[in-house]
C-alpha cells in the first residue's frame, strides 16, 4: 500500500519498542501518509484512524478474510492447541456474563500483602536489579490465588514462561517456531486450568465459578476456555504495564511529586494516564474484509494492516503535549484506545484498573524520590509484535 512509508529502523528493534515517539512523531504532520511500514507489515498510528478501524467492525477484523478448509485443518493439526477455542469468552455474550459476575467477586479477593512484599524492597538504599522476576510473577500469583488455584512455585515460574511464550506467539503468523513453542504452552496451561477447574478446593471462586458454568448449559470446555485468559494473557501484560510504570514514576518526578505525599490520591484516571503515557500493546493486527476508505485512502478486501497503540496513544494532534504525564487529563469511553475499543474492548481492563490502584501507591510509597532509573542498562525484548517489554530495569536508590 503507496500510503505508508519506511520506518527508519526495524518494529522489533529494542530502542523503538522502548521509546518509539521520537521514531514517529515527524510522521504525524504528513497528512497523506496514512501509516509507517517495516518488516513486511504496514502499521496505522493516528488515534482517529485507529479509532475508526476498530469501530469499522463489517469492514475490518481481527479474523483472516477467508481461509480454505485445507488451510484450517492444516493449522489445527500443527497446531492444535492454538486452534482450541480458548477465546470462547471473548465472542460469547452468555460465557461473557457469566465471567463478568465473577469478575467482580474475583477483585474483591486480590491480596494486598502480595504487593507490598514486591515493592518493600525499594526502602532499601542501593542497586536493585533482581527484582524483575518477583514483579512479572506478582498479577499471575495474585489471580490464581484470588480464583483458588493451587500451585507452587516452580508451577508458577512455568505458568508464567508459558504466558510469555503464548502472547509472543500472537501476530506472528509466519514464525513456525513461535508458534510451535506457542501452541506447546498453550497445551501445557490448558492441563493445567482443566485440572484445577474439575479438582477446585471446596469453597473457593474457582469452585463456585465451575458449578455455576455447568449449571449455565455450557460443557467443561467452555468453562475452561473462559478461564484460560486470566492464566495467560492477563497476568503477561499486568506485568508489561508494571514495568513501564515503576520507568515512568522516576522518569516524570515532579508530575508524581503530590501523588508521593498523598497516595491515597491515586484515582482511576490517574492509573489511565499512566497506561496512555505508556501503553503496554505494541501492536495488533486488522483484516480488510470489505472494500474501505481510511481517511480518503481506499484499502482493498485482503490488505492487512496493524494499529500501532503507542502511536494512538501519543498521537498530538489528540493529546496535548503527549510525552508529559498530565494527571488533569479527562477519559471517556471514546477518547481514548488503551484498552481497544468496540468489539476488542479488552476483557482484563477491569482487572488492571483495580490492580494498579494497590501497585501504584505501593510504588509511591517504596520507591524513595531521589532513586534513579540506570538508563544505560535498561534492557529490552523488541521481538513481540503484540507488546513492549522490558527484562531489565535496574535501579539505584540513595
Amino acid at each position: 500500500m503507496s500510503h505508508f512509508v519506511p520506518l527508519e529502523v526495524s518494529v522489533f528493534d529494542a530502542a523503538f519498542t522502548l521509546d518509539p515517539y521520537p521514531f514517529i512523531e515527524h510522521l504525524y504532520e504528513q497528512e497523506e501518509v496514512l501509516g509507517f511500514t517495516s518488516e513486511g507489515m504496514n502499521f496505522c498510528f493516528r488515534f482517529e484512524d485507529c479509532h475508526d478501524l476498530i469501530a469499522a467492525h463489517k469492514n475490518v477484523a481481527r479474523e483472516p478474510v477467508s481461509v480454505d478448509e485445507a488451510a484450517n485443518k492444516l493449522f489445527s493439526e500443527n497446531y492444535p492447541a492454538r486452534a482450541w477455542h480458548y477465546q470462547y469468552s471473548l465472542t460469547d455474550v452468555k460465557a461473557k456474563a457469566l465471567l463478568g459476575r465473577y469478575l467482580t467477586m474475583l477483585l474483591d479477593k486480590l491480596r494486598v500483602d502480595d504487593i507490598e512484599r514486591a515493592f518493600s524492597r525499594f526502602r532499601q538504599s542501593g542497586r536493585h536489579d533482581d527484582y524483575m522476576i518477583e514483579v512479572r510473577l506478582l498479577p499471575m500469583r495474585m489471580l490464581l490465588s484470588a480464583w483458588g488455584f493451587t500451585y507452587t512455585d516452580a508451577q508458577l515460574t512455568s505458568l508464567y514462561d508459558d504466558s510469555v511464550a503464548l502472547v509472543k506467539s500472537f501476530e506472528h503468523f509466519d514464525n513456525e517456531a513461535m508458534l510451535r513453542k506457542g501452541d506447546e504452552a498453550m497445551s501445557r496451561t490448558r492441563a493445567y486450568v482443566a485440572e484445577q477447574f474439575n479438582n477446585a478446593p471446596a469453597g473457593t471462586l474457582l469452585d463456585e465459578f465451575s458449578r455455576a458454568s455447568r449449571e449455565a448449559g455450557f460443557d467443561d470446555n467452555d468453562g475452561i476456555a473462559s478461564l484460560v485468559t486470566f492464566v495467560q494473557s492477563t497476568p503477561n501484560t499486568l506485568s508489561v504495564s508494571t514495568a513501564l510504570m515503576l520507568r515512568n514514576i522516576m522518569r516524570y518526578p515532579d508530575a508524581v511529586a503530590p501523588l508521593r505525599e498523598n497516595p491515597d490520591r491515586v484515582s482511576e484516571s490517574i492509573i489511565m494516564e499512566f497506561l496512555r503515557r505508556d501503553n503496554h500493546v505494541k501492536a495488533l493486527s486488522r483484516q480488510v474484509h470489505n472494500s474501505f476508505t481510511l481517511r480518503g485512502k481506499d484499502l482493498a478486501v485482503g490488505d492487512s494492516l496493524f494499529i500501532f497503540y503507542p502511536g494512538v496513544n501519543m498521537d498530538p494532534t489528540h493529546w496535548d503535549a503527549p510525552l508529559t504525564l498530565n494527571f488533569k487529563r479527562e477519559f471517556t469511553r471514546d477518547n481514548h484506545n488503551i484498552f481497544g475499543g468496540s468489539r476488542y474492548s479488552c476483557i482484563g481492563s477491569r482487572i488492571a484498573l483495580k490492580y494498579f490502584s494497590y501497585v501504584l501507591p505501593s510504588m509511591l510509597a517504596n520507591v524513595d524520590k531521589g532513586s534513579r532509573l540506570i538508563k544505560e542498562e535498561i534492557e529490552v525484548d523488541g521481538e513481540w509484535i503484540a507488546e513492549r517489554v522490558i527484562t531489565k530495569l535496574p535501579i539505584l536508590v540513595p
